[in-house]
């Protein structure tokens, strides 16, 4: 045989091997390829509700605040707040005689608070300074407050200033007190909203904006002296102390 046909022989074998080859390496890819091993599944955690997680989502109850204002009474401020009076002694731990000051703070229950009953008794608001501040009141409400005393220690000069900040309300019967017992008791004189009358000290013909307690000293000279506003039934509505 010649060297041209061995050479012939050998590259075809050549090439026959090489198209086996290529062959079964086809076949062996396309069944690897057609077996895909399964996902794997991640199990995702199951979130437990605990007392901790409960407590911060829950939306808590927070009491508000309230700064006592010249002038405030029991009244001003639970009716402005929409509270009832017993339900912010309670949350104040307040009773009766108390002494609040302006510029205090008052703890405003939330809704649902429970008062406790035992303290709950008329508030006593002493203010030290006039221009009251008024807080909000529901139509036609009842808010006569003591706005200020002029000419303390001078009987001639000296009197009790009445603002109401409410609807109409006849003073008939109500009484002005030192707590010492003197006391003035209101002719029938009834006062409009946003109104003032003036309760002085010394002898003098009432008017209508002007009464006189007809006193022969001064009724308010001694500092730390409260002067106590209350209606016809004694129910305290103002309160004043004389700085």
């Amino acid at each position: 045989m010649s060297i041209r046909r061995i050479a012939i022989f050998i590259a075809v074998n050549a090439i026959v091997a090489a198209i086996v080859v290529l062959v079964v390496l086809s076949i062996w890819d396309a069944g690897r390829s057609s077996i895909q091993p399964a996902p794997t599944v991640v199990p995702r955690p199951i979130a437990r509700a605990t007392s901790q997680s409960i407590a911060a989502t829950a939306t808590p109850i927070v009491p508000r605040s309230y700064i006592v204002q010249a002038g405030d009474t029991p009244i001003s401020i639970a009716t402005g707040l929409g509270i009832s009076v017993d339900d912010l002694l309670s949350a104040n731990h307040l009773k009766e005689g108390d002494i609040l000051n302006i510029g205090q703070e008052l703890i405003v229950p939330a809704a649902g608070f429970t008062p406790d009953v035992a303290t709950a008794t008329p508030l006593v608001v002493a203010t030290t300074r006039p221009n009251p501040t008024p807080a909000a009141t529901l139509a036609g409400g009842l808010l006569v407050t003591i706005r200020q005393i002029d000419g303390l220690g001078d009987v001639a000069n000296e009197s009790v200033v009445l603002t109401n900040l409410g609807g109409k309300v006849n003073l008939s019967g109500w009484t002005l007190s030192d707590g010492e017992g003197h006391k003035y008791t209101f002719p029938d004189l009834t006062l409009l909203p946003n109104a003032e009358a003036h309760v002085h000290t010394t002898v003098g013909t009432d008017s209508a904006v002007d009464l006189f307690w007809g006193q022969a000293s001064a009724m308010w000279s001694g500092s730390g002296t409260i002067a106590y506003l209350r209606d016809p039934s004694g129910k305290l509505m103002a309160t004043y102390r004389v700085p």
